[in-house]
């Protein structure tokens, strides 16, 4: 049952203002106190690690966009590498090259010249052959000039262009 008293009514009321008042003084605002410094804690802890992850955003991107220059910079790398290999092959085959024609040239040379001296040699030969050929035919009847028409007579009826060589 409800008592409706005007005086312990009075008197409660008083003494809820006076709890509300100590509670205001002593407890509400403190609380509210602690209660503003930890909101302001939270707040600033958000705030650093909002800065954090911006900061972890622009290194990641800082890091994407060297590791997109390293890329470029290595497949350069090995394109330039590439390129001084071709040039270096190219090169090196245009020296084997320039130097087996040398060589192939030299052989040639050396086969001409050996080929002279062998044709020499044989036209020397048979020089002499005829001259001793003819020497015996004849013997004593001829002078060193028909001797020596007899030589060029058998030097021009060998036909030296068959093998492949001018007089």
């Amino acid at each position: 049952m409800l008592n409706t008293e005007w005086g312990l009514m009075v008197w409660t009321l008083i003494t809820f203002g006076i709890a509300v008042f100590i509670l205001w003084k002593f407890a509400f605002g403190p609380l509210q106190k602690i209660i503003d410094q930890r909101r302001a804690g939270i707040q600033e802890s958000m705030d650093v690690a909002e800065e954090t992850r911006a900061e972890a955003h622009r290194l990641l991107d800082e890091y994407k966009a060297t590791l997109a220059k390293v890329r470029t910079e290595a497949e350069e790398i090995l394109e330039r590498s590439r390129t001084t290999g071709d040039h270096a092959k190219a090169e090196i085959m245009a020296e084997a090259k320039a130097q087996s024609e040398r060589v192939l040239a030299q052989a040639h040379e050396q086969i001409e010249r050996d080929t002279q001296a062998a044709i020499r040699e044989l036209k020397g030969q048979i020089a002499e052959l005829t001259a001793l050929a003819t020497e015996k035919v004849v013997t004593g009847g001829l002078n060193a000039a028909d001797q020596q028409r007899l030589i060029d007579e058998a030097l021009a009826e060998l036909n030296i262009d068959q093998l492949g060589m001018e007089n």
